[in-house]
């Protein structure tokens, strides 16, 4: 029920690049590429992506069926978290489930489709959890099929998303909280795992650098500036967990500023708590630490010691904190069952229920999603450019131009904000200021193709037909499957009589868009 307002959503930000504008998605013969080329599709997940093609031979680009394959998914993690505590014996399991499956902070993972790979690697996860605290348990050389079935899941974890690095040191945890010690059997458990997910992180991050665009940001981040991010981040998360309001799909960007004591004062407190918990932890039990450890350890690869691509527009996001937040919600709900009053869980189960019900409609549609997000974060230049965009689609031109700029006054040097400026331009006929916003464009973004196309578009329209050329073999140099580019360099090469660039060019369209190839075929 926490799920059903955004139920019937449409495609919002980045879905349609990793689902309807997917060419290895679309491409019925595409799933050899998702497994074995990365760059194919936005990020090498190739387990979310085979979803996503699968999903797209049953019901194409209706989102409805994919939106039904998410909560699905969600609610049998929570089934299955149910299961996973109740089997260590955790007062408040069925508890710390409801409240894991009503979050209202979990409602960018189930609403928004691309985020597939949080719901997906969060239930093999889970899985893989089970059967492999069901091998620990059992007697040393036994039980080796569970072992293998936790190696096989925690692979299709990966697959799914690569933030799930992180389980093997989480399973340590574990048998640490329930037996008081960590041995050579646990060790040796967990040491292929942890094998395979090192590999799979550096792919991660490599996808990123070079498919995402996180290889061309410059945080200005320094190792100090890294660990204040990451300090702020951790009782950001919190808080948002214990007091899930305001939220929003881009929240402010902090200023960090490493000489300030103040701002050192989060990761000190971070550090002071795990410590005043392991000094006490003969007083309050293993519980407390390790909660805290599992917390802190699952949110490590979203606290800003690796670039991605979302930290140039936010240091957090709702959906980076998934799987993390279940340690904490287990604790808070082992603290009502066993320490406060029972009733406590049902009010608290309502009101996080009502919060979420009031997020969901936020991501019914990309004009909602970016109303909301500039409602409370108005200086976010990607919000106020792609709320732009918005108000082009309806119609209303010069609010949305006046949103670009809004956009352009916040950070200048946003590509993307001069890119959309430009097309705006170009729809109301201002074709100098439109041109000049598309050079600005590649003059910040040489690497982004679509500000090439963008650019060449404006080159064509003056007959400049050899330099939208250069701009546009530029574009499709650096993503040879951006079809948009190609579909313009076959109309350039046909203004220019070039027969064999021309049909170079359409070939490359019909491997990635038969559609929009169509469109260059001749008439039966």
């Amino acid at each position: 029920m926490a799920h059903l307002p955004g139920f019937g959503g449409e495609f919002i930000w980045d879905d349609d690049a990793h689902v309807t504008e997917s060419p290895a998605v679309i491409d019925p013969g595409g799933l050899p590429a998702i497994w074995f080329e990365p760059g194919s599709v936005p990020q090498y997940y190739p387990l979310t992506h085979s979803s996503f093609w699968l999903e797209y031979r049953l019901w194409s680009d209706n989102p409805t069926g994919y939106h039904a394959v998410n909560i699905l998914l969600h609610a049998a993690s929570v089934v299955v978290l149910w299961r996973l505590l109740a089997g260590l014996g955790l007062s408040g399991a069925w508890l710390a489930a409801a409240l894991f499956a009503v979050h209202p902070v979990h409602v960018e993972s189930v609403a928004w489709i691309s985020e597939r790979k949080n719901v997906l690697s969060g239930l093999f996860a889970l899985l893989s959890t089970i059967a492999w605290l069901g091998w620990w348990r059992a007697e040393p050389g036994t039980a080796s099929r569970r072992w293998w079935l936790a190696v096989v899941l925690f692979i299709a974890a990966l697959f799914s998303k690569t933030v799930t690095v992180t389980l093997p040191a989480a399973w340590l945890v574990i048998c640490w909280w329930q037996g008081g010690r960590v041995g050579r059997r646990e060790w040796l458990g967990v040491l292929p795992m942890l094998l395979l997910a090192v590999p799979m992180g550096l792919v991660t991050i490599w996808s990123e650098q070079r498919h995402i665009g996180a290889g061309h940001l410059d945080l200005g981040l320094s190792a100090p500036d890294r660990i204040l991010v990451a300090g702020r981040a951790i009782w950001f998360y919190a808080g948002k967990l214990f007091c899930p309001t305001e939220l929003a799909f881009i929240y402010p960007r902090w200023r960090i500023d490493s000489a300030s004591v103040l701002q050192w004062l989060y990761p000190l407190a971070a550090v002071l708590v795990l410590f005043a918990l392991w000094w006490r932890r003969s007083r309050v039990g293993r519980g407390p630490l390790s909660a805290g450890l599992l917390f802190v350890g699952t949110l490590a690869p979203a606290l800003g010691f690796v670039d991605i691509y979302p930290m140039q527009f936010s240091f957090v996001a709702d959906h980076f904190q998934y799987l993390a937040s279940i340690p904490l919600l287990v604790a808070a709900a082992w603290l009502i069952v066993t320490r406060w009053y029972s009733s406590l869980g049902g009010a608290a189960l309502l009101i996080l229920l009502g919060l979420a019900w009031v997020r969901g409609p936020v991501f019914l549609d990309n004009a909602n999603l970016w109303t909301d997000t500039v409602a409370k974060n108005p200086r976010s230049p990607l919000a106020l450019t792609s709320l732009g965009n918005e108000l082009g689609a309806a119609g209303s031109h010069k609010l949305a131009e006046r949103r670009h700029r809004e956009a352009i006054a916040v950070d200048s040097e946003f590509p993307d904000a001069w890119v959309n400026l430009s097309v705006e331009l170009q729809v109301q006929a201002k074709h100098d200021e439109a041109f000049d916003a598309a050079r600005q464009a590649v003059r910040l973004a040489p690497w982004l193709p679509k500000a090439r196309v963008n650019l060449a578009l404006g080159l064509t329209d003056r007959e400049r037909y050899d330099e939208a050329v250069e701009q546009l073999e530029a574009a499709v140099a650096t993503d040879s499957r951006f079809a948009a580019a190609w579909a313009h360099l076959a109309r350039v090469e046909l203004l220019r009589n070039n027969q064999s660039g021309f049909e170079t060019a359409v070939e490359q369209l019909r491997r990635l868009d038969p559609r929009l190839a169509q469109d260059f075929e001749p008439s039966p």
